[in-house]
């Protein structure tokens, strides 16, 4: 299919017919993303009164972002839609004509100004934030923060957490208490 067909076809569908009917499915399925040459398809099936055209059009109905748009394409509504917006356009020259809404100047005002949020203070991103952990819940005690502690080198800290949690788990004991002992040979080895 020549590439001036094509356009013609978009921009007149009435005129597809069994003549361009091959061409059209060729299209349509050489290139199943191309959605254009999906929908001229399933109009050809339309205006050639296809059989399969009920059923290319479910197919296609689900892939088509708008069905509305897809509706107005298939019944040719879509002369309609170009007329009301013919008429819009005119009526845009008569614009001013329209009642202001109740907040348009503010919202003029604001458009004009630009304002801008101005931050409260200065922010340093290199200054540290210290969490003050000494009303830390038994919650938080983990063998994970235990293993980042150990990671960091704060064995104290670990053993502590260690210690806590022997007390919360007796099951794991002897598992905590192999933890402790290691980190207390570590802590000497220093």
């Amino acid at each position: 299919m020549k590439r001036d067909d094509f356009i013609k076809y978009m921009k007149h569908p009435e005129l597809l017919n069994e003549r361009s009917l091959p061409e059209i499915r060729e299209l349509a399925q050489r290139y199943p993303y191309f959605q254009t040459a999906r929908l001229l398809y399933i109009r050809n099936l339309k205006n050639t009164d296809d059989l399969n055209y009920q059923a290319e059009l479910k197919k296609a109905a689900i892939s088509v972002p708008d069905r509305a748009r897809l509706e107005q394409i298939m019944n040719k509504a879509a002369s309609k839609k170009e007329e009301i917006r013919t008429e819009m356009v005119a009526d845009d020259a008569n614009i001013e004509n329209i009642p202001l809404l109740k907040h348009h100047d503010l919202i003029d005002r604001f458009i004009t100004e630009d304002p801008h949020i101005k931050p409260v203070g200065e922010y340093n991103a290199t200054e540290s934030v210290v969490i003050d952990n000494t009303n830390v819940t038994d919650s938080i005690f983990t063998e994970s923060l235990a293993k980042i502690y150990i990671k960091q080198g704060q064995y104290a800290k670990a053993i502590r957490i260690f210690e806590k949690l022997n007390l919360k788990y007796p099951e794991k004991s002897s598992y905590f208490a192999d933890q402790i002992r290691f980190l207390t040979k570590i802590i000497e080895n220093r």
